[in-house]
């Protein structure tokens, strides 16, 4: 029996495979259950063919690696207009500023062929700001002066008819909206869903009174100073004298984000004895599960998907009071908050949740059940765009109360 559609072919841009299979799958699944074809475009960095398995349609993107590189940018373009010219969509899903800003201008000269005597009208398309970036969130002067001669293309790229301006968190909303670069009721769906059947606590850990073990703290992150890795290492330096305390970094260098930390440095704080760099891993569950508290020093996020697995897990949180991270860290319940780019209080926070062992039990169920009662789960966040997708089909409002 052939089933009936909402959309005939949907395109998801993302940066990347590995991307796309972390962070938009609950997305994508959404889609699949309306579409009758999901098309993800992305650069291939091996992870395609996983993809294709799931059931989509996969095409790859050229893409360089220095997303501020303006002829790699019109190279991508060109590419990307192209490939939606070609598969004419009727839904376009764009992830990321930077994905938001190329599949915005690639939609520009993507002419939607007519059916009949009926105009299809304006190409439906999602921006989600899945975090503001280097481009809203950096105080160097590139980054400066690209938002003041960026923001006028984008107020008349992002406020066209059929475009849908898709936030993770309210304050990423409110700066937006300050900027005219969205609409005030552009919807809101939290984070990016964690799998909380996959990610859970472990049932016994060894105490840390009985086995003389050290404090395990993890922090999942790429090795940005946006990120508050410089200040994280200074804190522990702070408290290492003092305190049995072991901080293990999961993430890599990203060196075509500006905010990156040199190889220098990361070799220079791996000489502390209670900070280890594991590099990429590729077991989140195990990482999490072997700590006993995670951290999140970030000067700004979206909705961080590391606290997301953390708090599944059963971890107590520690994070920066910033946008994004105390949508998930609540203070005083399932972790504690420190001030943005402050080592001393971040030194201060782990203290207090390395003498309160009472703390750090309660906290941790805490973290698991505000998986469940604010809807984080991958099924949750599912269930929340197969409503906004319906929502833009029949032109409905979207409840924004999620």
């Amino acid at each position: 029996m052939r089933k009936n559609y909402l959309f005939d072919r949907m395109t998801i841009l993302s940066s990347d495979d590995r991307s796309f299979l972390t962070h938009r799958l609950p997305m994508a699944m959404a889609a699949k259950k309306l579409c009758r074809v999901v098309l993800v475009i992305c650069k291939d960095t091996g992870k395609c063919e996983e993809i294709r398995q799931m059931g989509f349609d996969v095409t790859s993107l050229s893409m360089g690696n220095a997303p501020l590189n303006i002829f790699a940018n019109l190279k991508t373009l060109s590419h990307l207009a192209g490939i939606y010219q070609s598969v004419q969509p009727d839904l376009i899903y764009h992830s990321s500023v930077q994905m938001s800003f190329l599949g915005s201008l690639a939609r520009l000269f993507t002419r939607k062929q007519l059916t009949g005597n009926q105009l299809t009208g304006s190409l439906p398309s999602i921006n989600a700001i899945t975090g503001v970036g280097y481009l809203f969130s950096s105080k160097q002067f590139k980054a400066k002066f690209l938002r003041w001669a960026l923001s006028p293309i984008l107020r008349v790229l992002w406020r066209r008819a059929g475009t849908v301006m898709l936030f993770q968190n309210p304050d990423d909303r409110a700066v937006f909206i300050k900027r005219g670069l969205s609409a005030e009721n552009a919807p809101l769906i939290p984070g990016s869903g964690v799998d909380d059947d996959k990610f859970m606590p472990v049932s016994t850990k060894p105490g840390l009174g009985k086995s003389k073990r050290p404090l395990v703290i993890g922090c999942a992150s790429r090795l940005l100073r946006d990120k508050g890795i410089p200040e994280l290492i200074e804190a522990v330096k702070i408290l290492e004298k003092n305190y049995h305390i072991e901080l293990q970094v999961a993430g890599d260098i990203f060196h075509k984000n500006p905010s990156s930390c040199t190889p220098q440095e990361i070799e220079e704080w791996s000489k502390i004895s209670s900070v280890t760099f594991l590099g990429k891993v590729s077991d989140m569950v195990g990482f999490w599960q072997g700590c006993d508290v995670a951290i999140l020093p970030s000067h700004r996020e979206g909705f961080p998907k590391a606290l997301l697995e953390a708090a599944a897990c059963g971890l107590p949180l520690l994070g920066s009071d910033v946008p994004g991270v105390r949508e998930i860290v609540v203070d005083g319940v399932n972790g504690l908050l420190f001030a943005k780019g402050d080592c001393q209080d971040i030194a201060r926070k782990i203290e207090k949740i390395y003498a309160d062992q009472e703390f750090r039990q309660s906290a941790g169920k805490a973290s698991r059940e505000v998986i469940k009662s604010r809807g984080l789960s991958n099924h949750a966040v599912e269930a929340a765009f197969v409503a906004l997708f319906k929502s833009i089909k029949t032109r409905a409002a979207f409840a924004n109360n999620r």
